[in-house]
């Protein structure tokens, strides 16, 4: 994951020295709503892993980065995010389930990949998250615990991302999108106990609006 994101970033980079000069700015809005689907991992045990799917909600201001800006430009992007990060684990003796709520905020960038005479456009994307907890409760068979005050899960959680989004314009103003990401948390702040690894994919529906 760290390898894609590196490439990614120095990709994009490259790309601003490419591009052509149109003394333009681009700004967009973007709402998200999407599905995430969630491992838990813990270090201390290597056979196990939990799954489970959660929602994902999203607000995010992007704007074209550079000395010129076109629609081949860098974008870069601020967002706040509410994210569920559920999963459950069971066999013959006993059944485990994680069922979790972080706000945070994600810094990205976005890269233009490909842009059709028909509206159609591919991005890559990537990005840093902070992210903290909300609420989160773990089950133990029929035993609930609160967990939102526990050093594995709270403090402050980074997330590294990377993804495509496919999005085709609806109006002059207005785009839809459908996206795909990748991240995986580590730790930031708070003491643990033991290391708990989060990678999680998510599908994402977006509405975007162009403000100029």
């Amino acid at each position: 994951m760290k390898k894609i994101i590196f490439y990614l970033t120095i990709i994009s980079f490259l790309n601003i020295q490419s591009q052509e000069v149109e003394n333009v700015q681009l700004r967009e809005v973007v709402f998200t709503v999407g599905t995430n689907y969630t491992d838990y991992s813990f270090d201390a045990n290597d056979d196990f892993e939990a799954t489970g799917m959660g929602s994902h909600f999203e607000i995010e201001y992007t704007k074209k980065i550079g000395k010129t800006k076109t629609e081949k430009s860098l974008g870069y992007s601020l967002s706040l995010n509410l994210d569920q990060y559920n999963a459950s684990y069971g066999n013959m003796a006993s059944s485990y389930s994680w069922e979790t709520s972080y706000i945070g905020v994600r810094n990205g960038l976005d890269l233009p990949l490909l842009n059709m005479k028909n509206g159609l456009h591919l991005d890559a994307l990537c990005g840093v998250s902070l992210s903290t907890i909300l609420k989160g409760q773990q089950k133990i068979n029929n035993m609930v615990y609160d967990i939102s005050t526990h050093p594995d899960f709270s403090g402050l959680i980074g997330w590294l991302d990377a993804g495509l989004k496919l999005s085709y314009d609806l109006k002059d103003d207005v785009k839809l999108a459908l996206g795909y990401t990748m991240s995986e948390n580590f730790k930031i702040t708070g003491k643990s106990t033991q290391s708990i690894k989060l990678k999680n994919s998510r599908v994402n529906l977006s509405l975007i609006y162009k403000l100029n």
